[in-house]
């Protein structure tokens, strides 16, 4: 009993990781509908108010989502992907984090170089 009113034990991490699995599917599958509503917006049949319905629906899908991962907590982890096949869909692995970071403060360490060498020419012609 007191485990499934902690809402740190892993029965609640595990329920709320359903739930926010859930309201990503219901998001993806409004996202879906909305698009479609979108791209066939002057098919005939296609009714614009349905589209708009869909619309605000998504948005209330998406802040409910938001609003469950910040209180539970579960927003702070990544969620698993929905098709596993999909490299694009993988979280990165730390040697891919590792890189980018890399490459990224590379490129602004550069940046900036560039930037203090074009004040020092600015001040030497001032």
């Amino acid at each position: 009993s007191s485990t499934l009113s902690d809402p740190n034990s892993p029965e609640s991490f595990k329920q709320n990781i359903h739930i926010a699995l859930e309201h990503v599917a219901r998001v993806h599958s409004l996202a879906r509908t909305s698009l479609n509503g979108i791209q066939n917006a002057y098919q005939a049949g296609n009714s614009p108010a349905q589209t708009e319905a869909d619309l605000t629906a998504l948005d209330r899908s998406l802040r409910s989502l938001a609003d469950f991962l910040k209180q539970t907590g579960v927003g702070a982890y990544p969620l698993p992907p929905s098709d596993p096949q999909s490299a694009a869909s993988r979280p990165p692995t730390e040697q891919q984090l590792i890189a980018d970071t890399n490459r990224d403060v590379h490129n602004r360490y550069e940046q900036l170089k560039r930037m203090g060498e074009s004040n020092g020419v600015v001040a030497t012609h001032l």
